[in-house]
């Protein structure tokens, strides 16, 4: 595999390379003690300015690659609504989509991205990626609209820095080109008070900074689609609909067309709760007014995990930032992954302070990597026993070497040790 920032291609002979040997896993482990014992300077929440992830072809480097470009050997992709082959099941070379920073959203859970809330945000969003790294061996991909609608982004970036300098972060938009994307985007913030892409300041883009391509129908489009299905008799704005009725005392049927004609009104506006309550005549009730803004989000959300083939961090301290969207649906199984599982999962392991605490960005993908970290998460995600994982749990603890993680070997080999149990018990 050759990665230059943003034009990423994949050989045949990566793809041989990337299967990891036993040979290769011990490697990583070497490595890994290695790094742990000479670089303790490293270690840290933060990483030291210029501090690298190291892209080399040795097992750290086959072992994140595996799977990683998968995506560009996929035929054409299905109609929208579709779900791809294998969809129904969690799969590690599937990116996951970061929606717990989008301003939108985060108001569906009273927190404001520009306000009082910004520190907490941030905090939540530095340690939902140290989880969102470890379910994922692609990329963490994040809309280009962040750049713009979160004055506090580049400050984020910048602590993710050594993920973004290895393109393992990206930004997606139907164009590369953030002058042209600044410019649609103008558009459909237009008369807007507080439109985001109209500030004269000069937009700080980090230079590594790699693009993922956003293409088939706009956003607004899918949206607009989900809108008409939810509002037929007995959908999931059927609801809004009786809500708005009693409060504006119209009858139903007249409520629910004049809120079918609202994509229409919008007349290319961004399709958010602020546009759409203007296309009304009337005020949303307050119950009904959360209600569609959780809608909205949440056709938002299925629009981009559908058209990228992603999945999604939820159940986090801050809030669920699902905006009810769960495994139970069909087209969404193996896509909502809750960190509170994974967080308990790696407290089981011991190696949940290593995690939130002391690792680099380097160290997280060198745990991610092995396939015994791999094979426990394809468990925890996917159709595997919770007691099994339980009882492997129990075993290895008995043994003097499993505690508390205090370097990247120490993880490694807990999480190696458990593997090992679940493999002969399943095996």
């Amino acid at each position: 595999m050759t990665a230059d920032r943003g034009r990423t291609t994949t050989t045949g002979r990566d793809h041989a390379t990337a299967m990891t040997t036993g040979r290769d896993r011990t490697a990583v482990m070497i490595a890994c003690r290695g790094h742990a014992a000479t670089g303790a300077a490293e270690r840290g929440p933060r990483e030291r300015p210029g501090q690298r992830v190291v892209a080399r072809r040795d097992a750290f480097a086959a072992a994140r690659d595996l799977y990683v470009n998968v995506v560009n050997d996929k035929p054409a992709r299905e109609p929208r609504w579709a779900v791809p082959d294998g969809g129904n099941a969690y799969r590690r070379e599937r990116s996951l989509f970061i929606q717990y920073v989008n301003p939108e959203i985060l108001a569906c859970y009273g927190k404001d991205v520009t306000g009082g809330d910004t520190a907490q945000i941030l905090a939540q969003a530095l340690r939902a990626t140290r989880l969102a790294v470890l379910l994922t061996d692609a990329y963490l991909i994040f809309p280009s609209s962040y750049m713009f609608e979160l004055p506090w982004f580049d400050v984020f970036l910048e602590r993710i820095q050594p993920l973004v300098h290895e393109g393992l972060v990206r930004h997606t938009s139907s164009t590369p080109e953030l002058t042209a994307y600044r410019e649609m985007k103008v558009r459909e913030y237009r008369r807007d008070e507080r439109n985001p892409y109209s500030a004269p300041q000069r937009l700080r883009v980090e230079p590594d900074l790699t693009w993922y391509p956003h293409f088939g129908i706009p956003t607004a489009a899918g949206i607009g689609d989900l809108w008409s299905r939810a509002l037929a008799p007995g959908g999931e704005l059927s609801g809004v609909v009786h809500a708005v009725a009693r409060a504006w005392h119209r009858p139903y049927s007249r409520v629910e067309s004049i809120l079918a004609k609202s994509p229409e009104r919008l007349e290319g506006q961004a399709f958010v709760k602020r546009f759409v309550a203007k296309t009304l005549p009337g005020p949303v009730p307050g119950d009904a007014d959360g209600l569609l803004a959780l809608f909205l989000s949440a056709a938002y959300l299925r629009c981009y995990v559908r058209d990228l083939d992603t999945a999604i961090l939820t159940d986090l301290p801050i809030g669920p930032l699902s905006c009810r969207i769960d495994d139970s649906e069909e087209d969404m199984k193996g896509r909502v992954l809750s960190s509170r599982r994974l967080d308990l999962a790696l407290q089981w392991l011991r190696v949940d302070h290593f995690v939130h605490g002391s690792a680099t960005w380097k160290e997280l993908i060198l745990l991610r990597s092995s396939p015994e970290f791999g094979m426990i998460t394809s468990m925890l995600f996917g159709s595997g026993s919770a007691n099994a994982f339980r009882l492997a749990i129990i075993g290895a603890s008995r043994s003097r070497h499993f505690g508390p993680a205090v370097t990247c070997g120490d993880a490694l080999s807990n999480v190696a040790a458990v593997a090992d149990r679940l493999a002969r018990m399943l095996g």
